[in-house]
């Protein structure tokens, strides 16, 4: 039963996020997308307050956050939904290199005179910076009903970041992130399908001063498993090695390309079948005009699976960024991409999306509705034809509003809808005949604070 938990609440259309390539590399790895919207809540970035010093050149930056509000369907069923309230508390402690205002020093002006004339001069900010947070969400659903309070508990993780010698032309970037992921399963029960996921990024770059032309070596290796006994079938792990070169071709225009090999296999008593990719892609990045920006690219990617369905096939994505005002702008997504599945041998994604975010100082608002059009191959349960592929139709949407008190304090309105059709039926039972369609409403308001 928990092998069908994971193949209907996973494979069903948790809302994975996927950014699109990006040319402008500031020399650190980019913090990995969300894997579950259901998962740990990161408070990174809602407020942020001046933070501890501690030293010459470290601060301590303290956060902490309260939520509220209900879920409409907890166990992600097409009929009879139980729907509950959630008390969410977030905690974040992270620590790092001083950022370059605080490196700072006065050196005239101290005759705290307003008119007398004030200079700055930075100090070196040495051959190594970092960050380090650590964050975790406790969640408890408020609800008489046993199965449903027990589907909560305590997320979170671990994001630690570093550059060694970032101001020359040879410089070494990592990042280590960990998250655990809870996750209700998708029939009423006290069982849940939560995983531990660990990437960790390793980058050696090139980025000769002056110069139009950069490039980095990057490693990537990512362990995802499973904490139930029964549901480690699914238990995978992922390495991918790859090329990376920027091209400055004006001011405002970057191309670059990207070649990649990978080594996909299962973990333990996984069923993973073992898979080679090998991907590379030529992209662009540029602005059309002052207030409009495009990105693009174009790859190819043959997956060599060893056994059962595989594919080799062009993936392309394209993003349109238009500012209509000093405080507003939308940005327009397509994407089409193939992807290695827990529950499938792989999937295909068309991708549509949009993006608002509209500044209405104090108030922040934003919405990111989207449309997934997605194919799986070689399912883990066929369905009642004995078919292994399965057609799904995905719709999100993400939107909320921040309103910030101050810099160091905010409130906040989340709203997430999950909304999720297929047509594939499987046999649950001896009795049972299940279609894991399903749709999911979140509301939350809370207040975040920073130290």
């Amino acid at each position: 039963m928990k092998t069908l938990a994971i193949f209907v609440g996973l494979c069903a259309g948790s809302l994975v996020a996927s950014a699109p390539a990006r040319a402008d590399d500031d020399g650190m790895p980019a913090i990995p997308p969300a894997m579950d919207p259901a998962g740990a809540v990161n408070p990174i970035s809602v407020v942020s307050g001046a933070g501890v010093r501690v030293g010459e050149g470290t601060v301590l930056r303290p956060q902490l956050g309260i939520e509220t509000g209900v879920i409409s369907n907890v166990f992600y069923e097409r009929t009879g939904p139980q729907t509950a309230g959630v008390l969410r508390l977030l905690v974040q402690l992270g620590t790092g290199s001083l950022p370059g205002q605080r490196l700072a020093r006065r050196t005239t002006g101290d005759d705290q005179n307003a008119e007398t004339q004030q200079e700055n001069t930075a100090q070196t900010s040495g051959d190594f910076q970092y960050s380090a947070d650590l964050y975790a969400a406790y969640e408890q659903y408020l609800s008489s009903n046993s199965d449903v309070t027990a589907q909560g508990g305590l997320s979170g993780g671990m994001l630690l970041r570093g550059i060694v010698n970032p101001q020359h032309t040879l410089q070494f970037a990592f990042q280590e992130h960990f998250d655990r992921l809870i996750r209700a399963t998708n029939f009423e029960s006290n069982i849940d399908t939560n995983r531990d996921i660990n990437q960790l990024s390793l980058r050696a770059n090139v980025i000769p001063y002056g110069r139009s032309l950069n490039g980095n070596l990057y490693f990537v290796n990512l362990i995802d498993v499973f904490e139930a006994t029964e549901q480690q079938f699914a238990n995978r792990l992922q390495n991918t090695a790859g090329l990376h070169v920027n091209w400055r071709w004006l001011p405002l225009t970057q191309i670059y390309a990207d070649v990649s090999a990978s080594y996909y296999t299962g973990i333990g008593k996984s069923n993973k079948v073992d898979s080679y990719p090998v991907t590379g892609l030529l992209g662009i990045q540029t602005a059309l005009t002052l207030n409009t920006t495009f990105n693009a690219h174009v790859g190819y990617t043959d997956a060599f699976y060893a056994s059962g369905p595989s594919y080799a096939t062009l993936s392309a994505s394209a993003m349109l960024g238009y500012r209509y005002s000093p405080l507003g702008r939308v940005t327009a997504m397509y994407s089409y991409d193939h992807a290695d599945s827990i529950n499938a041998q792989f999937y295909r994604d068309h991708l549509f999306r949009l993006t608002f975010e509209q500044y209405v100082i104090p108030f922040v608002l934003f919405a990111q509705p989207e449309l997934r059009l997605r194919q799986y191959d070689g399912t883990i349960v066929m369905d009642t034809n004995g078919n292994t592929t399965r057609n799904d139709t995905i719709v999100g949407i993400i939107a909320g509003a921040r309103y910030n008190f101050r810099d160091w304090l905010a409130g906040t309105l989340d709203y997430h809808l999950q909304y999720v059709h297929t047509d594939f039926q499987y046999q649950a039972s001896d009795t049972v005949v299940t279609n894991p369609s399903y749709t999911r409403h979140e509301l939350m308001l809370g207040i975040r604070a920073a130290y």
